[in-house]
């Protein structure tokens, strides 16, 4: 294995490799196998890969496609938790934070938040003041920025949108954005520079076992419905929402550990609702945090959190989601006047908490447990995007642990190393510097319009140098995919060589995010990407034509709301 710090190449990273890992899977034993390719399974996987254990990591769909591409798009402490008095969960969340703007700060940036105060407030503001300073405290060294408190007469004039009825000050903060795709997929292509035999669309459908214990898992590549036996030491089940179900398919295990609950966000134009900080506020119907936060060129209006028991994979915006967003935003921007005309698109994602009974959704902890549910075979259950890193080396060393005891596989590294090296992409030493200096030589030297070499700097970071072969490589490589979006055509044969892309809507809804960011949802130019990925894919012409019928199911799922259900 190499070292961290020696690998500084491209990495290969397509559906040829793909189809090579999953050969490998059935040719080779894997001192660990991780179930799931969102942040958490991504984590171990990379957290495993840098220690030195031998790791495979399959995904039943595409990198993300659950839970870990429908965050708020926020990396933050969880000021909230503070009156739950979950101090402990507070200070980690705060630490990671800054932790993420240090591996991926091309990814993770700050921003300026802000929590209005009324007169009909939970808290008063020397209440909430009192809060903001342990909000800073807890971040100990590690702090991006200390809050102030704002009178309402700056706040009418920082945000005119914002009511200014019964308003008496606000408390503005820190906090980070992200792009909660390009989290999942550099820590999935970090793991695999150190090493880890990766793939999508592999299901696990059974397993295997000798000698009374779980030696690995019987798999399905779902594109080709071929089986294929993955056999490893330990495994980590890292499904999230599907935790249960994987237990229930595996072990005919019905005991829940999981409860899941449905958090919907609500796309605008930001010209919609032109606000410059990510706001806290609290729904007027039950008092929940909801937050609006500008993101890209819209503004992101969640969350719901409300019990879900339905199907995971067919996860529906309903039009009581809708309602109650819109209640309270229309209730803090009056000006705005939000209707369904204003929504561009919207997404729906379940939560993983752990079962707590007697609580509400919003009561339950967001802290981690792992399980061992049979020997050999951890699931982790809870936690939050922010603190993936550390739910990764909780598992890692539980698993470390296993390896040592029964298989005397001592790890080359023994302590994670997952805070002390980048993520691909992310080896930025002053992001800012960095930022200027790519975005000013991509429009002198390439003549790259300024959104796009943003973009560019944001997505793909160190990586900047690949995508632009990739343009050159690519006919009508630099034009747009679409008019009023970032995306270039490169960016389809760049998705193709370094970021496993085997279908269309992982390139619409997460490669890029014109599935989210246009109106049409990228119908009006789903077809001619579907020519080029049939192009290099090789699917006949009935594949194409379903991949499309895919995509307008997904579109479909998300505009449920206007059926009026």
């Amino acid at each position: 294995m190499k070292l961290p710090d020696e690998i500084t190449e491209s990495l290969s990273f397509s559906p040829e490799i793909r189809n090579q890992n999953i050969q490998k899977m059935g040719n080779e034993l894997f001192d660990v196998l991780v179930i799931g390719g969102g942040i958490t399974g991504a984590g171990i996987a990379r957290d495993a890969a840098l220690r030195g254990f031998k790791t495979a990591l399959i995904e039943k769909d595409d990198f993300a496609a659950g839970t870990s591409s429908k965050s708020s798009k926020l990396v933050h402490g969880g000021f909230r938790y503070l009156k739950q008095r979950e101090f402990g969960l507070v200070h980690e969340a705060l630490v990671e934070r800054k932790r993420l703007m240090d591996i991926a700060p091309h990814i993770v940036h700050p921003t300026k938040c802000l929590l209005p105060i009324y007169e009909h407030s939970a808290e008063p503001p020397l209440l909430i003041h009192i809060g903001m300073w342990l909000y800073d405290i807890l971040a100990f060294t590690k702090n991006i920025g200390r809050h102030r408190m704002v009178s309402a007469r700056e706040l009418a004039i920082l945000e005119p949108e914002l009511r200014q009825d019964g308003l008496k000050k606000g408390a503005e903060y820190y906090d980070c954005k992200e792009d909660d795709f390009r989290l999942v997929m550099a820590t999935i292509q970090s793991a695999a520079q150190y090493g880890a035999v990766i793939a999508n669309y592999v299901k696990a459908v059974d397993v295997i076992r000798e000698n009374r214990r779980v030696a690995g898992v019987q798999a399905e590549n779902r594109l080709t419905g071929e089986s294929v036996s993955i056999r490893a030491k330990v495994i980590a089940n890292a499904t999230g929402p599907w935790s249960d179900d994987v237990r229930k398919a595996l072990f005919k295990d019905i005991t829940p550990h999981v409860r899941t609950t449905k958090g919907v966000h609500l796309i605008v134009k930001h010209s919609d609702l032109p606000i410059t900080r990510a706001f806290m506020q609290f729904a007027i119907r039950d008092g929940r945090p909801i937050f609006a936060i500008p993101w890209n060129t819209v503004v992101l209006l969640g969350t719901t959190d409300t019990d879900y028991t339905g199907d995971p994979d067919r996860i529906t915006t309903d039009r009581s989601d809708v309602d109650y967003l819109l209640e309270s935003f229309n209730y803090y921007f009056p000006k705005a006047n939000l209707t369904d005309d204003n929504i561009l698109s919207a997404f729906s994602g379940l939560r993983p908490l752990l079962r707590e009974e007697g609580k509400s959704a919003s009561q339950v902890t967001r802290e981690h447990r792992i399980f061992e549910n049979q020997e050999n075979f951890f699931s982790i259950v809870g936690g939050k995007l922010t603190t993936y890193r550390v739910m990764a080396k909780d598992m890692v060393n539980r698993l470390s642990k296993r390896l040592e005891r029964s298989f005397n596989v001592v790890p080359k590294n023994p302590r994670c190393l997952t805070d002390k090296f980048p993520l691909y992409g992310g080896d930025i030493p002053n992001y800012e510097h960095f930022r200027q200096d790519w975005v000013r030589r991509l429009a002198v030297q390439e003549n790259i319009p300024h959104d796009i070499a943003e973009h560019f700097v944001e997505s793909y970071g160190t990586r900047i140098p690949d995508i632009l072969k990739a343009i050159q490589d690519t006919p009508n490589g630099g034009q747009r995919i679409h008019p009023n979006l970032p995306h270039v055509w490169g960016e389809v044969t760049y998705a193709l060589d370094h970021e496993m892309t085997v279908a269309l809507d992982d390139f619409l809804i997460r490669r890029t995010h014109i599935f989210s960011l246009e109106k049409k949802q990228g119908l009006d130019v789903c077809h001619e990407i579907a020519d080029k990925l049939q192009e290099r894919l090789g699917w006949s012409d009935e594949e194409k034509q379903r991949q499309i019928e895919r995509l307008k199911l997904k579109v479909q799922l998300t505009q449920y709301f206007r059926k009026g259900n």
